[in-house]
């Protein structure tokens, strides 16, 4: 087992350039709680382990957290029938699903729409009819869609060609045939879902990181080779070939009859389990948070999106333009997200303006008090300004996102005081991050703030395998190894 400083940093700054007292301050404050513990790895804080699991596997939420995690937690607490868990930002539903075959409730917040359709059909598979589903899946095999008449499928400028025009034909008749249906709701969305789930299989994108990687077939690879061609540049680098697209009907057949064995599985596991309930506050936890009751929450389990560029508008874009939503909100969406792209502009206005009309001004001046009086994040920024000035952040908008994303983060922290019950845990996944040459101790920050706010710091469990840099960054800076990191506190 590696030694507690293998995962302790000494050089905040690359060469020492800029000041890094107040970092190197946190890292010898926290280091006495850091525990490498062999039970928690990368695949248990990321989708991969929830692969082989039924109900969870049903759509690939690369930025989720494990199961079996959150079942360790609440092992570890002790939770029981009648505590109440919370997640802010609930994703694909994973804490609820857990808790709820516990027979433990649960309430969280999600903005995404892609999350709340997830989050609705899966919590509830203890309720399907399934002689109902059955007869879905018996007419959805003997539909002929051949000749139909084809419909306008709804793209977003980020979208528009994912998919041959034919299957965007089949995806449209499919959906308004079930639409049309007269299936109960909870039915047509299972069947809604398992279209959705579908679409980057059976489109010329695939998921990678922020952005969507496109086939080297797809007509915006093409047109793009052309206009790079035309002024003399080379072709886009590419091995993206992924084959023989499927038809979805033909994977819509494979994937309901093994959605429906998931569900006949677990109304059997949750026979003799109480009944919980679970609910998802469908909005900003931002806004929503601040107005739900105090000295409620038992536990909270939850990741927040990390400080890392990713944007979940554009890496879910192919099932948003699905869901129906466009360009515009769209944008809107990007910005109501907790930050964490370069595109985010500040909320500070937003929020002092819904604080006083909830008559919580007090609390939102002692939250950007706290913020302001941070050292190591003043610390962060003020040595990724002096990088900028000298030209070595070619995009100021990696500062702009980590102050909102800590500043966010610091309200968050404050509501989850307040809500929690005296002796609540708090548990949360993050990654720590590094930009032009400045490491960002996420972890640590994070559990500053939330001692500010009254936490006591428990754990930081740090996974055997740190994460490394991007190569831009060590061609520049050289290498660090970064913590991931499980951290634990409690009220």
């Amino acid at each position: 087992m590696r030694s507690i400083s293998d995962y302790t940093i000494s050089m905040f700054s690359d060469s020492g350039t800029f000041a890094q007292d107040a970092r190197s301050n946190l890292e010898n404050r926290y280091s006495s709680i850091i525990e490498n513990n062999e039970k928690f790895s990368r695949k248990l804080v990321s989708y991969q382990a929830n692969r082989q699991e039924i109900v969870h596997n049903w759509f690939r939420y690369k930025e989720g957290f494990s199961s079996a995690l959150v079942a360790a937690f609440i092992d570890e607490f002790g939770l029981e029938h009648e505590s109440l868990i919370m997640d802010p930002f609930m994703g694909s539903g994973t804490t609820s699903l857990v808790a709820q075959r516990k027979g433990i409730s649960t309430v969280g917040f999600d903005i995404l729409p892609v999350s709340k359709l997830s989050f609705d059909v899966k919590i509830h598979a203890p309720l399907y009819d399934l002689q109902e589903l059955q007869k879905l899946l018996t007419v959805i095999r003997h539909i002929d869609i051949s000749g139909c008449a084809p419909l306008n499928y709804n793209s977003l400028s980020i979208t528009r060609g994912a998919f041959p025009a034919k299957t965007e034909s089949e995806i449209c008749v499919l959906s308004k045939w079930i639409s049309d249906s007269s299936f109960s709701k909870e039915a047509k969305d299972l069947a809604r879902f398992a279209i959705m789930s579908l679409l980057e299989e059976i489109s010329f994108t695939r998921k990678d990181g922020q952005y969507l990687r496109w086939d080297i077939r797809s007509e915006k690879a093409i047109v793009s080779n052309q206009r790079r061609l035309a002024k003399g540049r080379p072709l886009i680098k590419t091995i993206l070939n992924k084959g023989e697209l499927p038809t979805l009907k033909e994977r819509l057949i494979l994937l309901l009859p093994q959605m429906i064995d998931d569900i006949e599985i677990v109304q059997r596991e949750l026979q003799g389990v109480r009944k919980s309930s679970h609910n998802l506050l469908f909005g900003s936890v931002l806004f929503e948070l601040p107005k739900y009751p105090s000295d409620s929450v038992d536990c909270v389990i939850t990741s927040p999106p990390y400080c890392n560029r990713y944007d979940y508008t554009r890496t879910y874009a192919l099932e948003l333009a699905y869901l129906g939503v466009d360009d515009e909100r769209i944008r809107n969406m990007r910005q109501d997200l907790l930050t964490c792209t370069v595109e985010n502009k500040s909320k500070i206005k937003e929020l002092q303006s819904f604080y006083e009309s909830i008559d919580a001004a007090d609390r939102f001046n002692e939250i950007m008090r706290a913020v302001n009086e941070n050292n190591a994040f003043q610390e962060v920024l003020l040595s990724l300004y002096k990088r900028s000035r000298i030209g070595q952040i070619n995009n100021t908008g990696v500062i702009r996102m980590v102050e909102g994303y800590f500043t966010e983060l610091a309200f968050v922290f404050r509501e989850l005081h307040r809500v929690c019950k005296s002796g609540a845990h708090v548990v949360f996944v993050n990654d720590n991050v590094r930009y032009a040459g400045e490491v960002v101790p996420v972890d640590f920050i994070s559990t500053s703030f939330a001692q500010s706010f009254g936490f006591t710091p428990l754990k930081v469990y740090v996974l055997p395998q740190t994460k490394g840099n991007s190569s831009q960054q060590m061609k520049k800076f050289g290498q660090v190894r970064l913590r991931k990191s499980i951290t634990v506190w409690k009220k």
